[in-house]
């Protein structure tokens, strides 16, 4: 029997900027108008087949966006695969959370974490668009996609591209020996080693 892939995904952003709908959306392929505030962290989970025939589980941990809260997403945000930085595009100030948010995700990500930019409430979206959005995501260079979690625009293609990355097998090629003594130390100390 195969082994099921599992990748952790961190969602992350401002409360409200849809983040428990975009999920529930993906899971359910429902929408709640007014969706329970997510308090600390929400764990879901899905398998989803992909294209060549393999099967990737993803886990899906949903944070909560309030200020109280901020502190717990670095901590999930360090070991995850993906990173989903989700901004309310009706928001005015969605290019000052984007800014905050990619901060907190660089600063604690690891060197094998991605970062999709999720523009959220597109159905809600003005054709007056913030002009500094477009060279913000340009400046940032993560991929980007504009979703609807009401209407479920693209919300397939957004987890499409989660499954699909290239996960590297092995994340760490250093390995360290705790009870290994140094190279120096047993050059000069052979008669002292406890083994």
């Amino acid at each position: 029997m195969d082994t099921i892939k599992t990748v952790k995904v961190v969602v992350v952003g401002e409360s409200g900027a849809g983040k428990t709908a975009l999920l529930t959306s993906f899971l359910d392929n429902t929408f709640e108008t007014d969706p329970l505030t997510t308090i600390g962290i929400d764990f879901k989970h899905k398998i989803v087949q992909l294209s060549d025939g393999q099967s990737i589980r993803l886990q899906l941990w949903d944070t909560a966006g309030q200020e109280r809260f901020r502190q717990l997403s670095p901590a999930y945000i360090r070991s995850a695969k993906v990173a989903l930085l989700v901004i309310d595009l009706s928001d005015e100030n969605c290019v000052e959370h984007l800014i905050r948010w990619k901060g907190i995700i660089d600063k604690n990500k690891s060197d094998f974490t991605s970062t999709i930019i999720v523009g959220n409430k597109f159905d809600l979206f003005s054709e007056k668009r913030d002009p500094r959005l477009k060279n913000i995501l340009k400046d940032i260079n993560d991929e980007y996609i504009e979703t609807s979690a009401k209407t479920r625009k693209n919300i397939k293609e957004l987890f499409s591209l989660v499954a699909c990355r290239p996960f590297p097998e092995h994340e760490s090629s250093q390995i360290v020996l705790l009870n290994e003594p140094r190279p120096s130390e047993s050059a000069t100390k052979k008669c002292c080693q406890k083994w």
